[in-house]
């Protein structure tokens, strides 16, 4: 079974728990509502979230790296004007779109587009220098704030900084920036082209 479709495979079965206790706890309650009746997408994106963060190499089935340093992915929050986006780039060509407010895109690898986006993210978090240590706490960031996450067999590095910040061609992030802002194009241009065909 091909990785892209083994993440697939953990995101939806995400969704689908929190989808199946959103349930079972209507059904037990008295209290009505709509909202109720699907899961909360808040919920939602911070479960795929967390498992991004906390999942290892080996769980993902990636390729060893050339050191415990070395990133095999990365993640990017970007704190929108309502929510959060949440871009992630795996080794091996995978990549996730998703949205605090809800949707988005997960897995990718199939379409070369986005796979190349995302094998050329992970090679430029190659080349950010690492923090001395690594995090345990992955705050959201505040509104025009963006925090990078550079996952490697050591742990979880992160980086913040904001979107005026990162604009600055002389930045130390920028480059990841928009390889990171490529995942998200290749995503949208393959939706539109996913779309017109349809019609």
């Amino acid at each position: 079974m091909k990785i892209a479709s083994i993440i697939v495979i953990i995101f939806a079965v995400v969704l689908l728990a929190v989808i199946a206790i959103r349930a079972q706890s209507s059904k037990t309650s008295n209290t009505s509502g709509a909202e109720k009746n699907s899961a909360d997408p808040k919920e939602v994106y911070a479960g795929l979230r967390h498992l991004a963060l906390t999942s290892s190499r080996s769980k993902l089935g990636l390729a060893p790296t050339s050191n415990q340093n070395e990133p095999w992915g990365v993640m990017m929050d970007w704190g929108l004007q309502k929510g959060t986006a949440t871009i992630v780039a795996m080794s091996d060509g995978s990549a996730s779109v998703y949205f605090s407010s809800g949707g988005g895109y997960l897995g990718g690898k199939g379409q070369e587009p986005i796979r190349i986006a995302a094998e050329r993210a992970v090679n430029a978090a190659k080349l950010v220098q690492l923090p001395r240590s690594p995090v345990v706490d992955f705050p959201i960031p505040g509104q025009h704030e963006v925090s990078f996450y550079l996952l490697t067999d050591a742990g979880v590095f992160m980086f913040r900084t904001s979107e005026q910040e990162l604009s600055s061609h002389e930045h130390p992030l920028r480059k990841l920036g928009d390889s990171m802002q490529e995942v998200i194009t290749q995503y949208r241009l393959w939706d539109e082209r996913r779309k017109s065909e349809s019609e």
